[in-house]
Protein backbone atom coordinates (compact mmCIF):
# COMPACT_ATOMS: atom_id res chain seq x y z
CA UNK A 1 0.00 0.00 0.00
CA UNK A 2 1.48 3.39 -1.04
CA UNK A 3 1.92 6.09 1.59
CA UNK A 4 -0.75 8.40 0.19
CA UNK A 5 -3.52 5.37 0.15
CA UNK A 6 -2.53 4.14 3.18
CA UNK A 7 -2.56 7.92 5.15
CA UNK A 8 -6.06 8.17 2.81
CA UNK A 9 -7.56 5.14 4.67
CA UNK A 10 -6.17 6.15 8.52
CA UNK A 11 -7.58 9.77 7.81
CA UNK A 12 -11.09 7.74 6.40
CA UNK A 13 -11.30 5.34 9.44
CA UNK A 14 -10.57 8.58 12.36
CA UNK A 15 -13.24 10.57 10.24
CA UNK A 16 -16.01 7.16 10.08
CA UNK A 17 -15.39 7.29 13.92
CA UNK A 18 -15.86 11.49 14.43
CA UNK A 19 -19.40 11.12 12.05
CA UNK A 20 -20.82 8.14 13.82
CA UNK A 21 -20.13 9.75 17.06
CA UNK A 22 -21.72 13.27 15.51
CA UNK A 23 -24.38 11.40 13.87
CA UNK A 24 -25.44 9.78 17.04
CA UNK A 25 -24.81 12.81 18.96
CA UNK A 26 -27.25 14.79 16.88
CA UNK A 27 -29.83 12.23 16.58
CA UNK A 28 -29.97 11.31 20.53
CA UNK A 29 -29.05 15.07 21.49
CA UNK A 30 -32.71 16.14 23.21
CA UNK A 31 -32.64 13.25 24.57
CA UNK A 32 -29.02 12.80 26.07
CA UNK A 33 -29.19 16.34 27.14
CA UNK A 34 -32.29 15.38 29.23
CA UNK A 35 -32.19 15.33 32.66
CA UNK A 36 -32.21 11.16 34.05
CA UNK A 37 -35.33 11.86 35.90
CA UNK A 38 -37.48 13.02 32.62
CA UNK A 39 -35.67 11.11 30.56
CA UNK A 40 -38.74 8.23 30.82
CA UNK A 41 -41.21 10.74 29.27
CA UNK A 42 -39.20 11.78 25.89
CA UNK A 43 -40.27 10.37 23.00
CA UNK A 44 -36.96 8.70 21.85
CA UNK A 45 -36.78 6.95 25.36
CA UNK A 46 -37.76 3.47 23.39
CA UNK A 47 -35.36 3.27 20.88
CA UNK A 48 -32.38 5.38 22.78
CA UNK A 49 -32.16 4.13 26.25
CA UNK A 50 -29.48 0.93 26.99
CA UNK A 51 -32.91 -1.38 26.73
CA UNK A 52 -34.29 0.25 23.74
CA UNK A 53 -34.08 -0.99 19.75
CA UNK A 54 -31.27 1.55 19.23
CA UNK A 55 -29.73 1.57 22.38
CA UNK A 56 -29.32 -1.95 22.82
CA UNK A 57 -28.11 -2.47 18.68
CA UNK A 58 -25.29 0.20 19.55
CA UNK A 59 -24.46 -1.64 22.70
CA UNK A 60 -23.79 -4.83 20.89
CA UNK A 61 -22.21 -3.24 17.52
CA UNK A 62 -19.84 -1.54 20.30
CA UNK A 63 -19.25 -4.92 22.03
CA UNK A 64 -18.49 -6.64 19.13
CA UNK A 65 -16.41 -4.09 17.57
CA UNK A 66 -13.91 -3.93 20.36
CA UNK A 67 -13.79 -7.57 20.79
CA UNK A 68 -12.98 -8.09 17.10
CA UNK A 69 -9.99 -5.56 17.40
CA UNK A 70 -8.88 -7.57 20.27
CA UNK A 71 -9.23 -10.78 18.68
CA UNK A 72 -7.83 -9.80 15.53
CA UNK A 73 -5.29 -7.96 16.86
CA UNK A 74 -4.02 -10.96 18.95
CA UNK A 75 -4.72 -13.30 16.35
CA UNK A 76 -2.28 -11.51 14.11
CA UNK A 77 0.34 -11.52 16.40
CA UNK A 78 -0.01 -14.85 17.52
CA UNK A 79 -0.87 -17.55 15.27
CA UNK A 80 2.03 -18.20 12.35
CA UNK A 81 -0.53 -18.40 9.47
CA UNK A 82 -1.48 -14.51 10.01
CA UNK A 83 2.04 -13.24 10.57
CA UNK A 84 1.98 -13.26 6.52
CA UNK A 85 -0.98 -11.53 5.96
CA UNK A 86 0.21 -7.39 5.78
CA UNK A 87 2.41 -5.63 8.22
CA UNK A 88 1.53 -5.77 11.70
CA UNK A 89 1.53 -1.99 12.06
CA UNK A 90 -1.11 -2.04 9.92
CA UNK A 91 -3.04 -4.86 12.22
CA UNK A 92 -2.30 -2.38 14.74
CA UNK A 93 -4.28 1.04 13.17
CA UNK A 94 -7.23 -1.76 12.38
CA UNK A 95 -7.00 -2.05 15.72
CA UNK A 96 -6.97 1.15 17.13
CA UNK A 97 -9.81 1.75 15.05
CA UNK A 98 -12.09 -0.62 15.89
CA UNK A 99 -11.28 -0.17 19.47
CA UNK A 100 -11.72 3.03 19.27
CA UNK A 101 -15.45 3.21 17.67
CA UNK A 102 -16.11 0.28 19.77
CA UNK A 103 -16.55 2.76 23.19
CA UNK A 104 -17.88 5.52 21.55
CA UNK A 105 -21.05 2.90 20.63
CA UNK A 106 -20.79 1.76 23.68
CA UNK A 107 -21.12 5.59 25.69
CA UNK A 108 -24.23 5.98 23.77
CA UNK A 109 -25.74 2.78 24.46
CA UNK A 110 -25.06 3.80 28.28
CA UNK A 111 -27.09 6.89 27.66
CA UNK A 112 -24.18 8.33 29.70
CA UNK A 113 -25.75 7.03 33.09
CA UNK A 114 -22.97 5.65 35.07
CA UNK A 115 -23.22 3.87 38.18
CA UNK A 116 -22.71 0.25 39.93
CA UNK A 117 -20.95 -2.28 37.69
CA UNK A 118 -21.68 -0.02 34.68
CA UNK A 119 -19.34 2.41 36.20
CA UNK A 120 -16.95 0.16 37.01
CA UNK A 121 -16.91 -0.87 33.22
CA UNK A 122 -17.16 2.14 31.78
CA UNK A 123 -13.82 3.41 33.63
CA UNK A 124 -11.94 0.27 33.29
CA UNK A 125 -12.14 0.98 29.50
CA UNK A 126 -11.51 4.39 30.10
CA UNK A 127 -8.26 2.79 31.36
CA UNK A 128 -7.84 0.81 28.57
CA UNK A 129 -8.14 3.07 25.90
CA UNK A 130 -5.23 5.52 28.16
CA UNK A 131 -3.15 2.66 28.29
CA UNK A 132 -3.32 2.23 24.73
CA UNK A 133 -2.54 4.97 23.46
CA UNK A 134 0.27 5.46 25.75
CA UNK A 135 1.57 2.13 24.55
CA UNK A 136 1.39 3.57 20.89
CA UNK A 137 2.71 6.43 21.75
CA UNK A 138 5.94 4.17 23.06
CA UNK A 139 5.64 1.98 20.40
CA UNK A 140 6.31 4.82 17.84
CA UNK A 141 9.26 6.07 20.02
CA UNK A 142 11.50 2.55 19.48
CA UNK A 143 13.96 2.63 16.39
CA UNK A 144 12.94 0.40 13.37
CA UNK A 145 14.96 -0.48 10.53
CA UNK A 146 13.40 0.52 6.85
CA UNK A 147 11.56 -3.11 6.91
CA UNK A 148 10.12 -1.99 10.28
CA UNK A 149 11.78 -4.79 12.64
CA UNK A 150 13.22 -3.17 15.99
CA UNK A 151 16.66 -2.21 15.75
CA UNK A 152 19.57 -3.72 18.12
CA UNK A 153 21.41 -1.53 20.58
CA UNK A 154 24.33 -2.60 18.74
CA UNK A 155 22.37 -1.44 15.29
CA UNK A 156 21.79 2.16 16.84
CA UNK A 157 25.06 2.26 18.22
CA UNK A 158 26.33 1.80 14.74
CA UNK A 159 24.20 4.04 13.07
CA UNK A 160 24.98 7.02 15.16
CA UNK A 161 28.79 6.25 14.62
CA UNK A 162 28.04 6.39 10.95
CA UNK A 163 26.24 9.63 11.39
CA UNK A 164 28.68 11.38 13.52
CA UNK A 165 31.15 10.08 10.97
CA UNK A 166 29.41 12.05 8.35
CA UNK A 167 28.91 14.53 10.32
CA UNK A 168 32.38 15.10 10.83
CA UNK A 169 33.24 14.58 7.02
CA UNK A 170 30.75 17.51 5.79
CA UNK A 171 31.81 20.23 8.40
CA UNK A 172 35.73 19.01 8.13
CA UNK A 173 35.76 20.06 11.82
CA UNK A 174 38.65 18.75 14.51
CA UNK A 175 37.69 15.59 16.19
CA UNK A 176 37.30 17.07 19.68
CA UNK A 177 34.85 19.33 18.53
CA UNK A 178 32.01 16.07 18.07
CA UNK A 179 31.53 14.45 21.39
CA UNK A 180 30.78 10.97 20.87
CA UNK A 181 27.53 10.09 23.18
CA UNK A 182 27.94 6.03 22.81
CA UNK A 183 31.28 4.13 23.69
Amino acid sequence: MDSRLHRLFLYSMGIFVVVVFVLIAIYGWSYYTEDLKSRFFHEKNELLKPSGLIGHGIGIAGSVLMLGGVLIYMARKRIGYFSRLGLLKHWLEFHIFLCTLGPVLVLFHTSFKFGGLVSVSFWSMVAVVISGVLGRFIYLQIPRTIEGREMSRNEIIRLLADLFRQIEERLKTDNQLIQYPVS
